[in-house]
């Protein structure tokens, strides 16, 4: 297996050092910050050039695993403003459909793409109006990838975390704002009455992506604690 993982946060991370012990070879891409972990390229995956680029590069891979997200609080749709609305969409539903593309086109007749997507493309979100409907948009975007490849060995499906120990949550429970009300109210409504760490996201993808896994295609697979049973 060579996987390529896009992101390499709290989760990314986790999932690259859990398939590093699957002996598997691991790339990881990056926008900004570049991880000393891993072998990594950079690429901005809202453009569609840049990922065809970055996976020149890389060359040949099998796997992949996309867990890239925005960062920004929360507040009305009303109030936020068009620039940003956008700015989510495209990195949380354009970015993943280029990473995809490009991935096919690598891809022979065996592949794995999983991606780190939320229960708010079910739910919603109070306060993350635009990232809800990117999320909804990659559910339909998958089941139809999945229906195009399912004559293949490729599969793809998603994974939604429940609210994960990272970096990132602990800086969203900060403060006394619309962030950090919403955000604690759904950790305090978790049945399992804890957070899922990283690794335990990790262990879906690593069966997501594994060979065994071939029949299971165009699925979202919610890893919350019970908070979206």
């Amino acid at each position: 297996m060579h996987a390529v993982i896009a992101g390499t946060g709290g989760i990314g991370t986790a999932v690259a050092r859990r398939l590093l012990r699957d002996d598997a070879t691991v790339t990881t891409t990056y926008h900004r910050n570049k991880p000393d972990e891993f072998d990594s390229v950079q690429l901005d995956a809202t453009s569609a050039s840049e990922v065809e680029r970055a996976f020149g590069e890389i060359g040949p891979f099998d796997t992949l695993v996309v867990t890239t997200g925005h960062r920004h609080d929360l507040d009305f749709f009303a109030r936020q403003s068009p620039q940003l609305s956008e700015e989510i969409i495209r990195t949380e539903l354009v970015g993943p459909m280029n990473l995809v593309r490009g991935a096919l086109k690598v891809f022979g007749e065996y592949g794995r793409i999983v991606i780190i997507g939320s229960d708010s493309g079910k739910a919603g979100t109070l306060g993350d109006a635009a990232s809800s409907a990117a999320r909804a948009g990659l559910m339909g975007f998958v089941r139809s990838i999945a229906r195009e490849t399912a004559r293949n060995d490729i599969t793809i499906n998603i994974i939604s975390p429940g609210p994960t120990d990272t970096d990132l949550l602990a800086g969203m429970l900060e403060g006394e704002g619309l962030t950090a009300k919403v955000m604690g109210g759904t950790v305090r409504a978790i049945p399992k009455g804890r957070t899922a760490t990283p690794e335990e996201i990790a262990e879906a993808v690593a069966y997501f992506v594994g060979p065994h896994s071939g029949f299971t295609t165009g699925q979202v697979l919610s890893v919350s604690g019970g908070l979206t049973m």
